[in-house]
């Protein structure tokens, strides 16, 4: 069988469908038994008119990152698609529409601004979405049909996807967009001749296991409520809303309960309030949002309480780019704050991932009494993938707390020195477990203690048991050295983790001795794990999504050497490509 790997690009502008018509298109593919990397870009307002990008890879291996460059652009919006062609590969292919309802003005044709060489085929979308409809709503479902038309795809199991698209929808609505993609299909396979190499006749996919088609935020959302979740708090913020959005109707199913606040300080605050009452509860937020929640973030590592906070990072600062994705978040969430605040901090480097560290984070906060930060950005929490069904967690995952034994409480010390640093914990109403609870600096029954020595004592304490988080955590991610000595080794971080790790194999392809290395978990981090896997390699480069260098800072403070530097704020997924290419140069 032939290998399969495209990059599809839906291009218009909002409201004409193009989200809906890549989400088809994914789903499609899936079913064919492809591996699918789907991400979207739109604009920022709610109700906008401004350019939407459907990107879908579909693989017929495994894939690491969404692409950077596009076999496939086809066009909904002449004046979008013109700024888009700059992604197109050399002898990519253009689908566009060939009789738009009124003549393009001078320049305004995407067809005039399209490289020599490109392969263009003109279709009447508008024309035929009107003669399948009778409105041009269904230029997308026309579009999708060349398309399917042009590639030998199965017209038929196509037509059963749209079905499923819209089974809710009325039946009118079905049968325009169905009447709509048929009428692009038909035209296309009668008028069209091919000139392009790109076929998927004859190609079948093994059958293979059920797979799951989901985003990052649903991902958290389904792996908290697994993880016994009963309480989130939260305000709704991109790219985060839409895991209070789900929350709202699924949580309550599971005997929990969701609040909306009246913004991110008071979303931290019950939080904290449901963790110090014994609930697993957690909130989710971006940067801003993040920013706000700062002096209860020094509460939870104080006080000792339970709470998770999932930040889904975009372009910033302040408001910043609320739909375009960045890694810039690491200094806030590893090192921000008032005082020694050690706490957890999670980054998922991939969807499935997003699974794992929520159950991972519900757990680690409950057992070592302290905050758990999940970093996830606007790409992991919106790109699409169709993953394996995550295990369910067992149970050791669901009831973490360690909780006071009898004799225990006879003299109850709340906050009492042990060898890992965690305190018997008894939640409210334990007879015989009052206790007090503060953000000043406390003695271990938890009254306020200002001396130096028990300062010193205390925050001894919460170090420690940071250190022994290490000891539950994932192992890093590290790749088959092949020799003593790598030419290059990559060092990488949420999710620009899969662009790192595909282009540590496109290198090796090249004839250079690359390695890669990635840690799920960032605070505590892994230290002794890079220095080690550093120590072998020749070079080393950090690619991540901001302008600073953040994470390769903090690496150079581990290492003790110098770093080659990527770092790209283009509000785009990092590339595997981009990757590569400075490794060449290196």
């Amino acid at each position: 069988m032939k290998d399969i790997d495209l990059v599809i690009e839906i291009c218009g502008s909002a409201g004409e469908g193009t989200i809906s018509a890549g989400e088809i298109l994914s789903r499609f593919m899936s079913g064919q038994g492809f591996e699918i990397m789907s991400f979207d870009s739109y604009p920022a307002e709610i109700r906008g008119f401004g350019k939407c990008v459907a990107h879908t890879r579909l693989s017929s291996n495994c894939i690491y990152s969404p692409g950077k460059l596009v076999d496939v652009l086809i066009s909904l919006n002449d004046g979008h698609s013109i700024s888009q062609l700059s992604t197109l590969k050399k002898g990519g292919i253009l689908v566009y529409d060939s009789a738009p309802l009124k003549p393009h003005g001078e320049d305004k044709s995407v067809l005039g601004w399209a490289e020599p060489g490109t392969v263009t085929y003109g279709v009447p979308l508008t024309m035929l979405a009107n003669r399948a409809a009778g409105n041009s709503r269904g230029r997308n479902m026309v579009a999708l049909g060349a398309v399917v038309a042009l590639f030998h795809m199965d017209g038929q199991s196509f037509t059963q996807s749209i079905q499923a698209r819209y089974a809710k929808k009325k039946q009118v609505i079905i049968d325009a967009n169905v009447n709509s993609f048929l009428e692009g299909f038909n035209w296309t396979k009668k008028h069209i001749e091919k000139t392009d190499s790109i076929s998927f006749d004859g190609v079948i996919m093994p059958a293979g296991r059920e797979k799951l088609i989901i985003n990052g935020n649903q991902l958290v959302v389904r792996a908290a409520l697994d993880a016994n979740l009963k309480f989130y708090a939260g305000y709704p913020i991109t790219p985060a809303t839409k895991i209070m959005e789900i929350l709202s109707k699924e949580l309550p199913k599971n005997g929990g309960t969701l609040l909306q606040t009246e913004d991110e300080i008071a979303a931290i605050g019950a939080v904290i309030g449901a963790g110090f009452g014994g609930v697993r509860a957690m909130t989710a937020t971006s940067g801003p949002g993040f920013a706000l929640m700062t002096e209860f973030t020094g509460l939870s590592v104080m006080a000792e309480v339970p709470a998770v906070i999932i930040n889904s990072q975009r372009g910033g600062p302040s408001t910043g780019i609320p739909t375009k994705t960045e890694q810039s978040d690491f200094n806030a969430a590893v090192l921000g704050g008032t005082g020694d605040c050690p706490r957890i901090v999670l980054a998922p480097i991939d969807t499935f991932s997003c699974y794992q560290a929520t159950v991972l984070g519900l757990y680690l906060a409950e057992k070592y009494q302290t905050l758990v930060v999940i970093l996830l950005d606007f790409f992991l929490s919106n790109s699409i993938r169709n993953i394996d069904i995550p295990v369910k967690p067992s149970q050791v995952f669901l009831d973490s707390n360690i909780a006071p034994t009898k004799a225990e409480l006879e003299n109850y010390q709340r906050y009492k020195v042990t060898p890992n640093g965690i305190s018997p914990r008894a939640i409210p109403g334990t007879p015989g477990g009052i206790f007090f609870s503060t953000g000043l600096e406390h003695d271990e029954f938890g009254k306020p203690d200002y001396s130096d020595k028990g300062h010193l004592k205390m925050t001894q304490k919460r170090f420690d048991k940071h250190s022994f988080v290490l000891e539950e955590a994932p192992a890093p991610q590290i790749s088959d050295f092949t020799g003593d000595m790598a030419d290059i080794g990559v060092i990488s971080w949420g999710s620009s983790a899969g662009a790192a790790q595909e282009a540590v194999m496109l290198a090796r392809k090249d004839g250079i001795d690359a390695v890669s290395f990635s840690s799920m978990i960032l605070s505590p981090f892994p230290e002794k794990a890079l220095v080690a896997f550093a120590d072998k390699c020749k070079k080393i480069l950090v690619p991540e999504l901001n302008y600073s260098g953040q994470f390769a800072n903090f690496a150079v403070h581990i290492i003790k050497r110098p770093v080659e530097r990527l770092n790209y704020i283009t509000g785009r997924p990092m590339a595997s490509e981009d990757i590569l290419e400075k490794m060449r140069q290196m």
